[in-house]
């Protein structure tokens, strides 16, 4: 049930006291639970319900004095359409940001395991074998780390599948270039570069959709 939260602010419940920690974890089964709500929007009243535990807890309230409702009145307020939409809205200018900062973070990572991946070809490597291989693992797993974020954010709003396919079709055309090539510069940069600029241009239309609905 909880991988219908935003998954993003997952991390936050362990700010939470035990008390508001169960609290929260009870309002999150019952919305889950009702079956009216998109995935969305059952998302939107639990990011709601989260904020409001994380402020109580920031204010030291006790629990009965900010919640006094039973837990089926909490989940009634917490799904109110004009908290709902508000909250919709917060969560989609969050999310088109994560997409547009991740793709930016892929060029950059990918850019630099591209060009372990030259010199491992032609066995120049920038200062030694190691230390570049150290830092192309870690640029491929930020890359990786990246990718995931940018598609989960995609899936979640059911966009179109060809920002995937984009990319894919991208990063193999890049490693082909890569490998017939023994020079680092070549057009790879370039290719990630416009595959950036056509998932932001085509990505921001439906993002601004989103946020009218």
């Amino acid at each position: 049930m909880k991988k219908q939260i935003y998954i993003d602010n997952l991390y936050l419940t362990k700010k939470l006291t035990p008390e508001y920690k169960d609290f929260f974890n009870n309002i999150l089964d019952n919305i889950c639970s009702i079956n009216s709500l998109t995935d969305l929007e059952k998302s939107s009243a639990a990011n709601y319900a989260l904020e409001q535990c994380l402020e109580a807890v920031n204010e030291n309230k006790p629990l009965k004095t900010v919640f006094p409702e039973s837990i089926k009145e909490c989940v009634k307020k917490f799904t109110k359409k004009s908290t709902l939409q508000a909250m919709k809205k917060k969560l989609c200018q969050q999310d088109y940001e994560k997409v547009i900062i991740s793709s930016i973070w892929i060029v950059f990572t990918l850019s630099m395991l591209l060009f372990f991946l030259n010199n491992l070809i032609t066995g120049k490597y920038l200062i030694n074998y190691w230390l570049d291989a150290l830092i192309g693992c870690v640029a491929g797993a930020i890359a990786f780390q990246n990718y995931r974020i940018k598609h989960r954010i995609i899936k979640r709003y059911n966009f179109k599948k060809i920002y995937k396919y984009l990319d894919i079709v991208t990063v193999l055309t890049c490693v082909f270039i890569k490998i017939i090539s023994k020079s680092n510069f070549d057009i790879t940069y370039l290719l990630l570069v416009i595959s950036f600029f056509v998932t932001k241009k085509n990505i921001t239309p439906e993002f601004e959709v989103m946020l009218k609905k």
